[in-house]
């Protein structure tokens, strides 16, 4: 009963939390992160740490709908019509990005991670900022669409940001499965091992590929029985999501580059479509319910420490975004609007990027695990505050806009 008490309760501030933020004009996303912030038990003892921990099984079914979401967002025609600017900007955004926080991070390390015993630059430091940088390519979906519609932009720079947002994030969960399964080769050996930092990733990667072709080509041939739009299908396919979840974690693969998969190859087979919007209508309690978790976990007294992390790891993901971008769509020779705009609507960051904290964190433990938690939620919020107003001032300016 305490459970159910303790998720009614998260549930409750979280939309009132939401509400506030809308108020403020700020996303319903910080809302939620700041609701669960208030009921951490660091904060309010409300809560038992114990308790909170009951919840991580919650929020992580939450990321499997989240990286299906991204999967579905993935279409093969929009893919077959890409040009060279997209192409481009997908990749130099991304690896601006990661290679800018890898290089700021490891240098900084002894100050960043001060209470880490006999960590050496190729043992620990630069381990853990090549995990930092991965975590730092993706841009938030939910946010950079839900800007776009409120603007109403429509142009050929409005359809090329959907597309590298998505590209984007399914490059992302690619590079962290790898990144994080090279990081723990190296903190667990102290040294570089082709079996452990590469040849084991790489079947893990593979395996969860086909897992997701798997159980996307079988939620898309079940879907062909059954109404369309109907709660019959959204429940078969919240549960073919928690199967593939069950499967990759028993088989020791990537849970959420499973679920992106399926998503993908669920909706990109015949009769597909319907399969992106069937969980529309649930999308938003699981944001709640993943964001306000995320903000519960958040510890004052790991902040202590990483304040310093957040503040480095935002500094280099915005300028390694906007110059990765802007470097992009000169070389591909884009239009103008791109190479001065495009950079600042890829700047906002929230649930995979939190998504893939949370498998950090699990995956490293503490103490190092819980700290990078912490740098990750704080440089969150501090990213959910300022890069929305900026990523909608660029939407303005770029001329794409039908405000009235």
């Amino acid at each position: 009963m305490e459970l159910l008490l303790t998720i009614g309760l998260l549930m409750a501030v979280g939309g009132i939390g939401g509400a506030i933020a809308v108020r403020l004009r700020l996303p319903r996303i910080t809302g939620y992160i700041f609701a669960g912030i208030l009921l951490s038990p660091s904060v309010l003892p409300l809560l038992t740490w114990s308790l909170v921990d009951d919840l991580n099984w919650i929020a992580l079914a939450a990321l499997g709908v989240i990286g299906y979401a991204i999967g579905t967002s993935i279409r093969l025609d929009m893919l077959r019509g890409l040009g060279r600017s997209i192409a481009w900007i997908t990749l130099s955004q991304g690896f601006a990005a990661w290679l800018l926080t890898m290089m700021l991070l490891a240098p900084l390390g002894p100050y960043l991670y001060p209470g880490v015993e006999n960590a050496t630059l190729f043992g620990f430091y630069l381990p853990i900022a090549f995990l930092l940088g991965a975590i730092a390519w993706p841009t938030a979906p939910a946010v950079t669409i839900a800007l776009i519609r409120e603007v109403g932009a429509k142009g050929v720079m409005t359809t090329a940001t959907l597309t590298i947002v998505a590209l984007s994030d399914a490059a992302a969960v690619i590079a962290f499965g790898l990144s994080l399964e090279l990081t723990r080769a190296f903190i667990e050996t102290g040294a570089f091992s082709w079996t452990q930092g590469v040849a084991i990733p790489a079947a893990k990667l593979a395996g969860s590929i086909v897992l997701g072709i798997t159980a996307g080509a079988g939620i898309n041939g079940l879907a062909r029985l059954l109404p369309e739009k109907s709660i019959t299908l959204m429940t078969v396919v919240l549960g073919g999501i928690l199967l593939a979840m069950w499967a990759a974690s028993e088989l020791g693969l990537s849970t959420i580059l499973a679920t992106l998969v399926m998503g993908f190859t669920a909706v990109n087979l015949p009769r597909g479509d319907r399969l992106g919007t069937i969980l529309h209508p649930v999308e938003g309690l699981v944001f709640v319910v993943f964001f306000v978790i995320s903000g519960v976990y958040f510890d004052l007294a790991a902040l202590e420490t990483a304040w310093l992390l957040a503040i480095m790891i935002t500094v280099a993901r915005c300028v390694g975004k906007y110059a990765g971008a802007s470097i992009g769509a000169i070389v591909s020779d884009s239009p103008r609007n791109m190479r001065r705009y495009l950079g600042l609507i890829l700047l906002p960051k929230a649930g995979l990027t939190l998504g893939l904290a949370f498998l950090a964190r699990d995956a490293l433990g503490d103490p190092i695990g819980n700290l990078l938690f912490n740098g990750l939620l704080a440089s969150t919020i501090l990213n959910m505050i300022f890069t929305p107003p900026l990523a909608k001032w660029a939407l303005l300016r770029s001329g794409e806009a039908r405000l009235n």
